[in-house]
């Protein structure tokens, strides 16, 4: 689907996928799984021949994913899928080989799939069908990254190795903080990342962030936070001839964060406090996961955008205190 008319050269015809999962059915034992109704976890093996085999190639990904039903009943239920992963496209950007391809500057690239899920279940089987969003991008370290969005019908199957047996009850207690109570955590986050011109020299990107959380409910906890950012792309986005002292930049955040037993997946907007030179606007955005390492250690994976355009992904670790 071209977001931009500059791509729409890249659309010549339906993209087909298929994908190969090996699946978790959540069976009650803990809390969390009647918290979220017996969610379904999965590893995926994914392919897509993207529609245009000449200038997009084909894609590979290897993802993992959560079904979270919204309601369940009788063996129907409906909800949402969510995937996340490493992706592999064989075609990228080439000035010289493959110039048209104006959305893909590198061959690994990060893969995110959003979709609405219906499903029948049976003691050993599932079928249903979703509608879903796949977009690959990987994050502006290597341009261009315009990114590309497929949207799919799908149809899936499920057979399980043993009948489903859901217990009425949790034998373990929830893990976590309990409700109306707050933790406070910091976090470094390092990238790296390119800006237009295609072609040009890279840039480092290092950031500390303060954040505090509320756990509100079972199922959502509100963040905010305060970020110190150096990103020694932005004198050069503004045309050079200013010191380095430039690059830094001072925001403050608030966020939406789902607690999943262990990971917890966020999504924040933000304001610039501090920003000597332009980054490309004064609101930016957050989409990602943590998830947890050692009792108070936290790896962190998530995108910085302004908007719809990448700025770049966060790669760090953060610690509760």
């Amino acid at each position: 689907m071209p977001h931009r008319s500059t791509m729409a050269h890249l659309v010549e015809q339906h993209s087909y996928a298929v994908e190969l999962s090996g699946v978790l059915q959540t069976d009650g034992t803990k809390q969390w799984h009647h918290d979220f109704n017996f969610p379904k976890i999965s590893v995926n093996l994914f392919y897509s021949d993207l529609g245009n085999p000449n200038v997009l190639g084909e894609a590979y990904a290897f993802t993992g994913g959560i079904y979270l039903p919204f309601v369940k009943q009788n063996g129907w239920s409906l909800g949402s899928e969510l995937q996340a992963g490493i992706g592999y496209v064989t075609k990228h950007y080439d000035v010289d080989l493959n110039p048209k391809n104006n959305a893909i500057g590198s061959h690994v690239n990060c893969l995110v799939s959003f979709g609405l899920r219906f499903e029948k279940q049976f003691l050993q089987h599932a079928m249903g069908m979703k509608v879903s969003m796949t977009h690959f991008s990987n994050g502006a370290y290597k341009l261009p990254n315009l990114g590309l969005n497929l949207p799919f019908l799908g149809l899936n199957y499920t057979y399980f190795m043993q009948p489903i047996n859901r217990k009425d009850s949790a034998s373990f207690e929830r893990e976590g903080t309990e409700l109306k109570s707050w933790n406070f955590s910091t976090q470094l986050i390092g990238s790296v990342k390119q800006i237009y011109p295609t072609g040009g020299n890279s840039y480092g990107v290092i950031a500390l962030t303060n954040y505090a959380q509320f756990k509100a409910t079972h199922k959502c906890m509100i963040e905010g936070g305060l970020d110190l950012i150096y990103n020694g792309s932005t004198v050069a986005y503004n045309g050079g001839g200013y010191s380095r002292d430039k690059n830094f930049q001072v925001g403050v955040y608030g966020a939406y964060v789902l607690p999943i037993h262990k990971f917890h997946m966020f999504v924040a907007m933000g304001r610039y406090l501090y920003k000597p030179l332009d980054p490309a606007g004064m609101w930016y955005h957050k989409f990602g996961g943590r998830f947890q390492i050692i009792d108070k250690l936290w790896a962190n994976i998530s995108i910085k955008s302004h908007w719809a355009k990448a700025d770049y992904f966060e790669y760090g670790l953060s610690y509760r205190w």
